[in-house]
């Protein structure tokens, strides 16, 4: 299995995945606790990042917007079926709090925000990265620029 078919197979888990998890967000955001519901997509988001940057960024990068596609489109058509059924399990056993229009507005753009961010923690991985690559080339070369400085030094000892 090459690395962008592995890329994809991953992002279709992560999609599917975060396509349930988004409508019981959703609900848990407006009835459970909305700090709750924020770290759990956060934690979803951090897990699909981690995971898919072992790629290529260019790899990477892609599957994290499939990942989000996925997880977006078929997040929302399974939060037209679930909903209805949430609020009447939740009215038969407790009280279900309905959001404002402001309410909603605000939990898609934090969520939008959240899953953009992966973008950014993929680009921070692969510079970090970058630069634990960068001391470990400056430390090699280092080191053979100190072997060879005494190399040069016993040859020239030996010419005269």
């Amino acid at each position: 299995m090459t690395n962008i078919q592995k890329t994809i197979k991953y992002s279709l888990i992560f999609g599917f995945i975060g396509a349930v998890l988004l409508p019981l967000i959703h609900e848990s955001y407006a009835n459970i606790g909305r700090t709750f519901s924020l770290l759990l997509l956060a934690v979803l988001v951090l897990a699909m990042t981690v995971r898919l940057s072992q790629f290529s960024l260019k790899e990477a990068l892609l599957g994290i917007t499939l990942t989000l596609a996925v997880s977006s489109v078929l997040g929302a058509c399974i939060y037209l079926f679930v909903h209805n059924s949430i609020v009447s399990f939740l009215e038969r056993n407790s009280k279900y709090f309905r959001l404002t229009a402001a309410e909603h507005l605000k939990y898609y753009v934090l969520t939008a925000v959240i899953l953009m961010l992966s973008y950014a923690v993929c680009l921070l991985i692969f510079g970090f990265k970058g630069l634990v690559r960068k001391f470990k080339d400056n430390q090699t070369a280092a080191k053979s620029y100190i072997d060879n400085a005494f190399d040069d030094v016993s040859l020239k000892e030996d010419k005269q």
